[in-house]
């Protein structure tokens, strides 16, 4: 294959055409990018006279860094304006930078590619505080690069107005040093929330009972703050309406804060399911809010069906609880309570996939070899279609 800056070369001198037109042939042709993909960005940037050894510059400078092609041009779809930006003032002193800190190849790519922002960024007055006081929290570079490649935006957040206050305030107010690093690496859009949301969801937290040295504290910090407080109003009060005192509200939110992130529909319609249909006092409830991060109708409703199915013909053994059964993992579910009995009771594959039942169908011993193969040769030609070079190589490895 011709290499992209010899075929920009000949492309420009021999003729004149339309830049857009010279832009997708430089990008299919040499860059990869599928036609539809080269012709979206042609909309946004043409290749020309004027920015034809801008282009030259940037491409060159990434691929020194042993960045593939593919990802260099997904690069510039992301942010196409990188093309103006000086090699030698902007872009080589922080590709050294992220270099030197063990941000290299695929990860610094994924850098640039999911944070564009970081082109913008001043090197001496963001981009190298940013690191340190990452290193100051989280030690290891090691640890340093887990975080930016998690978050990329750490290089380019509000530091000394929302992320060091917010990690120094955490600290202050009792969580554990390795619980607030641990958070950093995990959960970074959390810590670079405002400072006043920081201080008012921490303060909401230990006015309802948390202790910041608890394991489960962060959580719920996490829920709380990502929550107006219209909508935490409405939430309680949904529950009120629903029989729940605050008593077992908060009860419920100390044991397993996700409880309260689902939304006000899926808080009533699982009420009802559990109440109503499974008639599960809201002493269980709450004392397991796990139930309410269940999938009610893709999960809950039909293995409840399977389940009472199952009861019918007598097939259930004494003592199983269908609380148990819900919260059951789906290949464990799917083993212990449909392929057992698939062969055996008609109707179960339909009732087990919320269908009713039109006609029997084979038993899942003998539909399970057809699927099986019809899924795994999709794959593989979704595979060759992306990758026709890989023909010979498929075909001997399947």
């Amino acid at each position: 294959m011709r290499s992209l800056l010899s075929l920009m070369h000949k492309r420009f001198l021999s003729s004149s055409p339309s830049s857009s037109s010279f832009t997708v042939e430089c990008l299919v042709n040499s860059c990869g990018l599928p036609s539809k993909s080269a012709l979206e960005f042609s909309r946004d940037f043409h290749l020309h006279e004027n920015n034809l050894q801008s282009f030259q510059s940037v491409f060159r400078c990434f691929q020194s860094h042993n960045i593939p092609s593919i990802r260099i041009t997904k690069l510039i779809k992301r942010r196409p304006q990188i093309l103006n930006y000086n090699v030698e003032d902007n872009l080589k002193p922080k590709l050294q930078f992220l270099v030197q800190n063990g941000i290299v190849g695929h990860h610094m790519c994924k850098v640039f590619v999911s944070n564009p922002v970081i082109l913008n960024a001043d090197l001496d007055s963001q981009i190298k505080p940013c690191f340190q006081f990452l290193k100051s929290v989280l030690g290891r570079n090691r640890n340093v690069v887990e975080a930016i490649n998690r978050s990329s935006n750490l290089l380019t957040c509000d530091l000394k107005g929302c992320l060091q206050p917010n990690i120094d305030f955490l600290i202050r107010e009792g969580v554990p040093f390795d619980g607030v690093a641990e958070f950093l690496i995990r959960d970074a859009i959390t810590v670079q929330h405002k400072h006043n949301s920081m201080v008012n969801a921490v303060n909401d937290l230990k006015n309802l009972g948390f202790d910041p040295k608890a394991p489960v504290f962060l959580e719920a910090v996490r829920v709380r703050i990502h929550m107006s407080e219209s909508i935490w109003k409405e939430k309680i009060e949904v529950m009120k309406s629903l029989g729940w005192s605050e008593e077992e509200i908060f009860s419920a939110f100390k044991q397993d804060p996700i409880f309260l992130k689902s939304p006000v529909e899926k808080i009533r319609v699982a009420t009802d399911f559990f109440v109503n249909t499974l008639k599960l006092g809201r002493q269980i409830l709450s004392g397991d809010p796990e139930f309410f991060t269940l999938k009610i109708d893709k999960s809950c409703r039909r293995r409840y069906d399977v389940f009472r199915l199952l009861e019918s013909e007598k097939l259930i053994e004494g003592g199983v609880k269908i609380e148990e059964v819900l919260k059951m993992r789906d290949k464990e579910f799917l083993v212990k309570y449909v392929k057992k009995y698939v062969d055996k009771v008609p109707g179960l594959w339909e009732t087990f996939n919320g269908r009713k039942q039109q006609q029997s169908l084979p038993g899942l011993t003998e539909v399970w070899p057809a699927l099986y193969f019809v899924s795994k040769s999709f794959l593989i030609i979704a595979r060759l279609y992306n990758h026709p070079t890989q023909w010979g190589k498929a075909a001997r490895c399947e």
